[in-house]
């Protein structure tokens, strides 16, 4: 009795499959890609975020070198932190030290402004709930506002009649940010002045937050 031959795998490869012909049979394996490995365009974690910006920070020792805009900024990512679980250590000196910068900048101004004929005051009536702007002893502009818990809203802007026109609205909004800031608080902006402030002014978007 004759026994079957047995018939040898012929493979041939063509554009990276390899076709294998066994007793008159066909099938095509297919060869997987290669590994490319882990893709480098990885954005960064929270962590690494606050790491970056706490090194800016103490990269920085004389804050009364760094721009306004640039300090306001800081000061926010800062604020940032310490709303964290677990804030970096020195977020919390380096907060103090933006926001007293920031202080005696404004007090500086202020002076300035008072040396030309012009006294500012701001005031913050909590009996009213608002923000209040004074030019020369007279109320000029408020804010009023509403707190629950650590959240302040800012509810309407309001301009007094002889001082409309005079951009007093962003002053006042610069002043409650301020507030806030040194109080910890979150804001919301709950009018349209507010959130045409934080528009336009978008250091201070991570302190300040449209409602839902």
């Amino acid at each position: 009795m004759t026994e079957p031959s047995t018939v040898p795998d012929v493979t041939s490869t063509t554009g990276g499959t390899s076709l294998h012909s066994v007793s008159g049979l066909t099938h095509t394996d297919t060869i997987p890609a290669p590994d490319r490995g882990p893709s480098t365009d990885v954005p960064l974690t929270k962590r690494e975020r606050e790491a970056q910006w706490m090194g800016a920070a103490l990269e920085t020792p004389d804050l009364s070198a760094v721009p306004l805009a640039e300090l306001r900024v800081l000061a926010n990512r800062m604020f940032r932190m310490l709303d964290s679980d677990h804030p970096p250590l020195q977020a919390g000196e380096r907060y103090a030290a933006a926001v007293e910068e920031i202080e005696e900048r404004s007090r500086r101004i202020a002076a300035r402004g008072e040396a030309g004929g012009i006294r500012e005051v701001f005031k913050d009536s909590g009996f009213n709930s608002r923000f209040e702007l004074y030019f020369d002893g007279s109320l000029a502009a408020y804010i009023r506002y509403s707190m629950l818990g650590g959240q302040l809203t800012l509810r309407a802007l309001v301009e007094k009649p002889g001082f409309e026109d005079r951009g007093l609205g962003p002053v006042l909004m610069r002043h409650a940010m301020l507030n806030a800031h040194k109080r910890r608080l979150s804001v919301v902006a709950g009018c349209p002045s507010a959130q045409a402030f934080v528009e336009q002014n978008p250091q201070y978007r991570t302190l300040a937050r449209m409602p839902r």
